[in-house]
């Protein structure tokens, strides 16, 4: 567009005034730590990332059988 005339510009390009590229780290950069947090939580098996885990298929059988045990223990009574 010409200065001192009102015609509409025949460009539609976006152009970006600033530095944009160190915002985006500081965005990125809080999910980043969090997710690095949760691993090394997990790889330190703190209690925190145990709450919700799935536990091992030799753990889940011996809960079972300590349950059905229980419940013959009672039963028996």
């Amino acid at each position: 567009m010409l200065a001192g005339q009102n015609l509409p510009s025949s460009s539609r390009a976006l152009v970006l005034v600033g530095a944009a590229a160190s915002t985006q780290l500081h965005r990125v950069a809080p999910r980043a730590s969090a997710f690095l947090a949760h691993l090394i939580a997990t790889a330190r098996d703190l209690p925190q990332t145990r709450e919700r885990r799935r536990a091992d298929v030799t753990e889940v059988i011996s809960a079972y059988k300590a349950t059905i045990e229980k419940i013959r223990q009672l039963d028996a009574q």
